[in-house]
């Protein structure tokens, strides 16, 4: 009777082991691609946008793939790099005081839309429209994104999946 318990332990064991393992690596690797390209971004903000220090990345996916690099300038003052993912594309550097605020985007997208629940707020690109992209919860629980303008601060577009 020890013996089959201590199999059935053992078996057990592994197959959690082998399921750590497993779900480790499938994370690793899903966070390699988010952080891919990340480096070469920070390199174009620095020669193009005269990038002094950069405080975070993000990626961006929509018609196309944007890295948004917040960072300072060398006066010192904060500073937004949208980078393309595609060579071709053109780097655009705004200074933080030229645009709305994320905390101004979502007061604009609540003037139209009820958010029951805030989920994230990061910049965005589509062409060369600077945007803030709001993601929450709607009054009906639906996930939903809003794209408010970076300069104006005029919601553009709303969707709900």
């Amino acid at each position: 009777m020890k013996k089959i318990v201590w199999i059935i332990s053992s078996v057990a064991a592994l197959v959690l082991l082998i399921g750590i393992i497993s779900f480790s690596w499938i994370y690793q690797m899903a966070m390699g691609q988010k952080e891919e390209g990340h480096e070469s971004a920070i390199e174009r903000a620095k020669k193009q946008a005269s990038l002094a220090q950069v405080e975070q990345v993000d990626t961006f996916v929509g018609k196309e793939k944007q890295f948004i690099v917040e960072g300072k300038n060398k006066q010192n003052e904060a500073i937004y790099v949208w980078v393309p993912a595609s060579k071709k594309e053109k780097v655009i550097a705004k200074k933080a005081k030229e645009g709305i605020t994320s905390n101004q985007a979502v007061q604009a997208v609540q003037k139209e839309n009820t958010i029951s629940k805030l989920k994230n707020v990061q910049l965005a690109r589509e062409g060369d429209v600077l945007l803030w992209e709001v993601t929450y919860l709607n009054e009906n629980s639906q996930y939903s994104f809003s794209y408010v303008d970076f300069t104006t601060g005029r919601v553009e577009k709303n969707l709900t999946p």
